[in-house]
């Protein structure tokens, strides 16, 4: 089997003005998330092989076109991702395209000079959000709002333990509110003080605590986990177990610090 062509010709240019506002004009006219990034690729890439008189439909048999031999300015680069990401902000995916972009559009170069059209940009997300949050994820929002309290309480509001886990939580919150995957969001527990978020999109993500490991800190080496009640043990075969009183590194009757991130 004889090897694809790799492109032999690379293309590094300024588009004109008049050509990227066609680009963007195609992409704000892509009537689905499966056409966007089709018609975004493929109007790039026909305005850059147009001064060969080629467009991807009509490239020589075996020929492999390499997103890396052909570069735009970085300026119009993230004109074209932003109007695919403002483009998406109607089927929720705009963060999945966002990952996708970095592979298929050409590569970037620094150019002040670029002509960039300044287009308005147009709010797609929806006008409401559908949000289903189950019965027990309720009772995790209120655990992990009144641990957040907790910690407040024990080590003080201005305490770097209530600052981190509250605005992480406020954080997550935010993100499980917002309309970035979609409109309709269904969310269950995953754990204690943490939940799984299904989108409209297709993605699921978490919003997880991630609590402080109570370890030893009397010294000696010892590297010891320190259970609520006090017991002391060895996280793995090889961790340090001193025989001395441990200090725990947070109270044992103490909330436990930790934060909430968000992880696909």
């Amino acid at each position: 089997m004889n090897e694809p062509i790799t492109d032999p010709a690379p293309v590094r240019r300024a588009l004109t003005a008049t050509e990227l506002t066609a680009i963007l004009g195609r992409i704000d006219a892509a009537a689905s998330t499966g056409d966007l990034l089709t018609v975004a690729v493929r109007s790039v890439y026909d305005t850059l092989l147009a001064a060969r008189g080629l467009t991807l439909a009509t490239l020589p048999d075996g020929l492999r076109l390499d997103p890396r031999r052909y570069a735009i300015p970085t300026s119009q680069w993230h004109a074209i991702s932003g109007a695919v990401i403002d483009r998406a902000a109607a089927w929720g995916t705009g963060p999945e395209l966002a990952l996708e972009l970095g592979n298929v559009l050409p590569g970037s170069y620094d150019d002040p000079d670029a002509p960039v059209p300044d287009t308005p940009r147009t709010d797609r997300r929806p006008d409401l959000l559908r949000l289903a949050v189950s019965r027990d994820a309720v009772d995790v929002i209120a655990a992990a709002t009144a641990h957040v309290q907790a910690l407040a309480a024990r080590y003080g509001p201005a305490s770097p333990q209530h600052l981190a886990a509250g605005s992480s939580w406020l954080t997550g919150l935010s993100r499980l509110l917002s309309l970035t995957f979609g409109a309709d969001t269904r969310v269950r527990p995953d754990g204690h003080l943490s939940l799984l978020v299904h989108t409209g999109s297709g993605f699921t993500y978490g919003l997880t605590f991630h609590g402080v490991t109570r370890r030893c800190t009397a010294g000696d080496g010892c590297a010891a986990v320190i259970a609520d009640d006090g017991t002391a043990s060895a996280s793995s075969p090889t961790t340090v177990l001193a025989d001395h009183i441990h200090q725990p590194s947070f109270p044992c009757d103490a909330p436990q610090p930790g934060v909430w991130s968000v992880h696909s």
